[in-house]
C-alpha cells in the first residue's frame, strides 16, 4: 500500500499571526498547506503521510524561509482513492523576535574577610609590633543579575569572562571593579531547531577598597612581611630584642629590610584575573 502521486493544493493555504500577551515580542505564526494525495483502495489515513515524496516531515522548516516548523498532520478522505492531507506549520515571525527584552535586577552580596588594618591603613599590630590576627570585616558588594534571550552562545568565550574583570566601564563601573560570577543557559529544541537560548548572568561588582584602587580591587592583597630580613649584603632570619630568632612573621619594606614602624607596613597586590570587555558579553 502506498500513495501514487501527490498534488499541492494552492487554494488550501493559509495562516495566522497572533499574541497571548499582546505583544510582537511574544508572538506565534501558524501556518497551514495542503495536499491530495491519491491512494490504493483500502489504505488507511497513515498511508497519505507516512514517507510520501512531497509531503514535508516533522519538524522541516516551511519553504518560505519563514522561522515555522511542521508540527501536525491532518489527513481526511474525500473518495476511496483520494486523500486530502493539510499540514500545520507553527512558530515566530523572527528568531529575533524576543532578543530585546532585557531583565536587570540589582542586590548585593555580603560576605566576611580577614583584615590586617585598620580603617586609617594601619597595620594591626600589638604596641610590641606583633601582627593581631583573626579580625574579619563584612564587606558588601553590589550584585547584578541579568536575563536576556540569545539565539546563539559561544561557552568557549563564557569561560574566558569567568576569570577576568571589566577592562571598559560597565553599567557605571569603573575598569577592574566587575566579575562575572555566575552564568546560565537554558534552551529547548523543538522540531528539529534551536529555538533560542534564555542567559543568565550574574556580575559582582567591587570597588577598591583598604588603600586599592578601583583597578585593584580583584587583586589579591598581602602584606610585606616574612621570617627573613635584608641586613647589608645578606639575607637572615629575622631575630627580635634579645636575638632569638622571632616565631611570627615581620614587616619588611620595599627592599627587605625590617619594617619597625606600623604606620608605614607595606601592603602589595597580586593580579589572578585577566581583563576583558564586558562590552563583548552583549548583555545591555
Amino acid at each position: 500500500m502506498s500513495a501514487i502521486s501527490v498534488t499541492k493544493m494552492w487554494s488550501k493555504s493559509g495562516g495566522s499571526f497572533s499574541s497571548d500577551k499582546f505583544s510582537a515580542l511574544s508572538a506565534q505564526i501558524t501556518i497551514t498547506e495542503a495536499w491530495q494525495v491519491l491512494c490504493e483502495i483500502g489504505d488507511t489515513a497513515d498511508v497519505p503521510i507516512v514517507g510520501v515524496y512531497g509531503i514535508p516531515s516533522l519538524g522541516e522548516q516551511h519553504p518560505s524561509g519563514v522561522y515555522a516548523y511542521a508540527q501536525s498532520y491532518a489527513s481526511t478522505p474525500m473518495g476511496p482513492t483520494l486523500w486530502i492531507v493539510t499540514v500545520t506549520y507553527t512558530g515566530v515571525p523572527s528568531p529575533d523576535s524576543e532578543i530585546e527584552t532585557t531583565s536587570v535586577e540589582w542586590s548585593d552580596t555580603s560576605s566576611t574577610e580577614p583584615i590586617d588594618r585598620d580603617y586609617n591603613g594601619r597595620a594591626i599590630v600589638t604596641t610590641n609590633n606583633e601582627v593581631v590576627e583573626g579580625l574579619t570585616m563584612d564587606i558588601a558588594d553590589q550584585t547584578c543579575v541579568i536575563t536576556r534571550r540569545f539565539r546563539s552562545i559561544n561557552t568557549y568565550t563564557i569561560a574566558e569572562y569567568r576569570h577576568a574583570t571589566n577592562s571598559d566601564t560597565f553599567l557605571g563601573w569603573p575598569p577592574g571593579t566587575a566579575r562575572l560570577v555566575g552564568f546560565s543557559a537554558k534552551s529547548e529544541f523543538a522540531y528539529g531547531s534551536n529555538t533560542g537560548w534564555d542567559v543568565t548572568a550574574r556580575i559582582q561588582f567591587r570597588a577598591g577598597l583598604a588603600g586599592a584602587t578601583n583597578a585593584q580591587a580583584w587583586y589579591k592583597r598581602w602584606r610585606h612581611e616574612g621570617y627573613y630580613v635584608k641586613d647589608g649584603s645578606i639575607i637572615r632570619r629575622a631575630t627580635d630584642s634579645l636575638g632569638q630568632e622571632v616565631a611570627k612573621p615581620v614587616l619588611l619594606k620595599a627592599d627587605g629590610t625590617e619594617e619597625t614602624n606600623p604606620d608605614s607596613a607595606l601592603f602589595k597586590y597580586t593580579q589572578v584575573y585577566g581583563s576583558l570587555p564586558y562590552s563583548g558579553l552583549g548583555l545591555v
